[in-house]
């Protein structure tokens, strides 16, 4: 990478830290492209050559975290040999990240009216296809019945959302509890499916 390209994946990671701070500090629907330029050091005229809106830098943010998810979701599937041991790793890992980074669990306390709507997001549509997928292939690999995978990712991707925005409104989450109880949960469901439960 050069140096003008350098500086210039620095100004935007700048910009991308300065719309976190601000959608916690204000919520994202408070927030303005000023208050994030403030906090970045720079001007309108800047932000506008990275972004055409906050809109567009929340897409970036959200672009990244589905990354994440997805290397995250790949690396539990090859430590996991039961639909059961991938649900419980998968939501272990999940929630301890989200309390373990005390500035992301700050962000999404601020902005819980949002993260619904973040499960439509287009970016996190690959994060589910992931999901799907590793479903599939953990309950073909541990000789599980089939089932469907698509209602199962849709469970799977609702219950992390709404057991995370629960344990992180308790001023100490529990990470442990969280996760025992969304595996016995989802386990048991998965198990008698497999089986041909219905």
């Amino acid at each position: 990478m050069g140096k003008h390209e350098q500086k210039r994946a620095e100004k935007r990671e700048q910009l991308l830290s300065a719309g976190v701070d601000a959608f916690t500090e204000t919520g994202y629907d408070e927030a303005t492209v000023s208050d994030i330029v403030r906090r970045a050091g720079m001007t309108p005229s800047t932000f506008y050559n990275y972004f055409r809106d906050k809109d567009a830098l929340l897409d970036e943010l959200l672009a990244g975290a589905a990354e994440e998810l997805q290397a995250g979701l790949a690396s539990v599937r090859d430590q996991s040999e039961t639909p059961e041991s991938f649900i419980r790793t998968a939501y272990s890992a999940l929630f301890s990240a989200l309390v373990a980074d005390d500035a992301f669990a700050r962000l999404i306390r601020r902005n819980l009216a949002h993260l619904r709507s973040i499960l439509d997001h287009r970016a996190m549509r690959p994060v589910f296809e992931s999901l799907k997928s590793h479903i599939e292939y953990i309950s073909a690999a541990s000789g599980s019945g089939a089932f469907d995978s698509e209602y199962a990712a849709g469970v799977f991707a609702a219950a992390a959302l709404e057991i995370a925005i629960l344990m992180l409104s308790h001023e100490s989450p529990d990470v442990d509890a969280a996760t025992e109880f969304v595996t016995a949960m989802l386990g048991g469901g998965l198990e008698r499916l497999s089986r041909g439960d219905r």
